[in-house]
């Protein structure tokens, strides 16, 4: 009967440690911040994209004639 329950939790231990993955992986806060502002960075550039796209703002081309904007 001992045996029994010291191999059932022998069992849950072991599937808890492969269910839960690595517990020593722990980020630092600067480590999280730096990420953060990666991310926040990249979701405004992202921005910035999308509403030149919204409203069809594009860099001049050479390929054609016509010239599409012409500075002041």
């Amino acid at each position: 009967m001992r045996k029994a329950v010291l191999v059932g939790m022998l069992i849950v231990m072991a599937a808890g440690f492969l269910l839960t993955g690595c517990a020593t992986v722990v980020e630092s806060p600067d480590v999280r911040n730096r990420r953060t502002k990666e991310i926040s960075d990249l979701q405004m550039r992202m921005m910035v994209e999308d509403w030149d796209y919204i409203w069809l703002y594009e860099r001049n081309t050479g390929m054609t004639q016509w010239h599409p904007w012409v500075g002041i």
